[in-house]
């Protein structure tokens, strides 16, 4: 099968193009096809003729979004929007890589049906660009605090302190903490080696954290004092809710201590 990837060189993409290792991949670069301008992606469309697209690209910087929203609006949702309908007009299935940033803060976790209600400009951006590529009769894949070696995250900056004996001070925010391989791959198994599926989908591993435990685990897993991991309440932030995906739809993926374990052996 032959995907035609947006956002190719980002964390996300990167790890989709490494998974889809046995398809055919044209992954065309910003500086070639900007995704703000609507002729060059029908261009791509018509060029690359691939059988589904993948839209990875994106400006998830939270706290940028919140000074400059107008970048989110042409990026996030101009640029799929222009993806959306390119597809849509070449009959092509397409899926939209989306976030936990859809819903607001809460103790419960969403399932995939669950209307969005978004809580700050990035996740304003990403749920206005699922409406467009569900009307233009696209699939979404929502995923939450995704980790991976080709992007420093949360996971790598707290592995490197306590590496140092250094403390990290942790938050209370909840999340589901998700392997970037193990999206990647459930996006390969789910979308490109069976017929893709139509509608909304969560891939997160199984199980959620809050930052404190998470960074605590991290200790567990490094063998390092677990006491270097304090506990610290930060000024609350509309910006950064505490947010958790249920998967009702998609066999599931690891529990997410079991992945971290293995992304660490392997990268530290």
């Amino acid at each position: 099968m032959k995907v035609l990837l947006f956002g190719g060189s980002g964390m996300i993409g990167r790890e989709l193009v490494s998974a889809l290792s046995a398809h055919a991949v044209a992954a065309p670069p910003h500086a070639r096809t900007d995704i703000a301008d609507a002729v060059a992606i029908r261009e791509a469309v018509a060029e690359e003729k691939p059988d589904i697209i993948i839209n990875a690209a994106a400006i998830i910087d939270v706290n940028m979004l919140e000074r400059d929203p107008e970048l989110g609006r042409r990026i996030n949702i101009d640029g799929a929007t222009h993806v959306a309908r390119a597809a849509a007009g070449a009959g092509i299935a397409h899926l939209l890589v989306s976030s936990s940033y859809v819903f607001g803060d809460s103790s419960e976790p969403y399932a995939e049906d669950a209307p969005a209600h978004p809580a700050n400009v990035y996740g304003k951006t990403k749920a206005e660009a699922e409406r467009v590529v569900l009307s233009c009769g696209g699939s979404i894949a929502r995923s939450s605090w995704i980790y991976s070696p080709y992007r420093e995250t949360f996971v790598d900056e707290v592995a490197r302190a306590l590496l140092q004996g250094k403390p990290f001070e942790a938050s209370a925010q909840r999340g589901n903490p998700t392997s970037g391989s193990d999206f990647a791959s459930a996006i390969v198994k789910n979308f490109i080696d069976s017929a893709p599926k139509s509608g909304v989908y969560h891939i997160v591993n199984e199980g959620s954290a809050s930052r404190y435990e998470l960074a605590r685990e991290i200790a567990r897993i490094l063998g390092v004092p677990e006491n270097l991991v304090v506990a610290k309440n930060f000024p609350s932030s509309a910006a950064r809710p505490s947010v958790l995906l249920k998967n009702k739809k998609l066999p599931p993926l690891p529990r997410w201590e079991d992945s971290l374990r293995k992304y660490l052996t392997r990268n530290r």
